[in-house]
């Protein structure tokens, strides 16, 4: 029997508790009060608009990471209400976290809140940041999970970055790549005239958005590019190779997981999981044995990406769930993805 007066429960944090505590600067919050902040309605959404500017940038910074870390771990938790409302913070590190948060987030509302963020931030990283999350849009449009004028919308605002000359580099690879999903002829000519600029990171960006698009005609540029001075192209030829998934890469991906760049050998493992067949399982099966621990720890990882892929193939995992067709047709009605 529990003593008189002692509480066998602690109670439950509130929204309210926990927004006053990041008000206050505590920088100590618990898990529980952290996940508190998960779902918040429309008044509390208002309540955390009017606070958030009064809490602290170091106290922001540890929030963020936090929120990032538990929602991570647990699926039912769901901080995008406020992710909104810090896309207008002062701080380009709060925006960019952000746009980061909201990855996840399939509501086609944040393309119009996304674009002027990517067009027109102070902050170069905040705009590469938007045109990333943009990329997600962009491989629903391609699925025809959005309205054709949503995919105009994006394919011109990504495009209308890419070929922006003034803009910093890194936006322009970040709005190409991400319009790289959309399988029109304006982007399959964005990746060549990306690939045919001179600059090492926008060729490196061009292999990248060739992974995406699944292009054929680049498969032979991929495989010779893996023979490339710079790690960077060799790396991203590797990757792209990877979700071609042809067998005609493996005697090329075989050589790359020799590299003397350690993220090239690992990225030409990773592929070679993805291509599969009896050629790089044995190859596999045989790093699995290296020296190298990141080696030993990559190839086991492709391995079971390849007995994964063998199994589906072959029915033999009982726990993926049939489509349910109408289930999904309400799931992606007009109305919810209006664009």
């Amino acid at each position: 029997m529990a003593a008189p007066g002692r509480k066998t429960n602690a109670e439950k944090p509130s929204f309210q508790s926990a927004l006053q505590k990041l008000t206050e600067g505590d920088r100590k919050l618990s898990n529980s009060e952290i996940a508190a902040l998960s779902l918040a309605g429309p008044e509390d959404q208002a309540l955390f608009k009017g606070c958030w500017p009064d809490v602290a940038a170091e106290v922001k910074a540890g929030l963020l990471g936090r929120m990032e870390e538990l929602a991570e771990d647990d699926a039912t938790l769901d901080f995008s209400a406020l992710y909104r409302v810090m896309l207008a913070d002062d701080l380009p590190a709060v925006r960019a976290a952000a746009l980061r948060g909201l990855w996840e987030a399939e509501d086609p509302t944040l393309i119009r809140k996304f674009i002027p963020v990517m067009r027109s931030d102070p902050d170069a990283g905040v705009r590469a940041a938007a045109a990333e999350a943009l990329g997600k849009f962009a491989m629903l449009a391609e699925h025809g999970k959005l309205r054709p004028e949503a995919e105009e919308l994006l394919a011109a605002s990504l495009l209308g970055v890419f070929a922006d000359a003034g803009e910093e580099t890194v936006v322009r690879r970040r709005a190409l790549e991400a319009a790289a999903y959309l399988s029109r002829h304006e982007v399959r000519q964005a990746i060549t005239d990306a690939y045919d600029s001179g600059d090492p990171e926008l060729r490196a960006a061009a292999l990248f958005a060739a992974g995406r698009n699944l292009d054929s005609t680049w498969l032979d540029t991929l495989l010779d590019e893996t023979t490339s001075e710079l790690p960077e192209i060799r790396y991203e030829a590797a990757a792209a190779l990877g979700e071609y998934e042809d067998e005609r890469a493996v005697p090329c991906l075989i050589r790359l997981t020799a590299d003397c760049d350690a993220e090239v050998r690992l990225a030409a493992i990773t592929a070679l999981g993805k291509v599969g067949g009896k050629l790089s399982k044995a190859h596999l099966e045989e790093l699995t044995r290296s020296e190298d621990e990141a080696v030993r720890e990559m190839a086991a990882e492709a391995l079971e990406d390849l007995a994964e892929a063998a199994g589906l193939l072959s029915g033999e995992i009982e726990t993926v769930r049939p489509v349910d067709t109408e289930e999904e047709e309400r799931y992606w009605d007009g109305e919810t993805y209006a664009g």
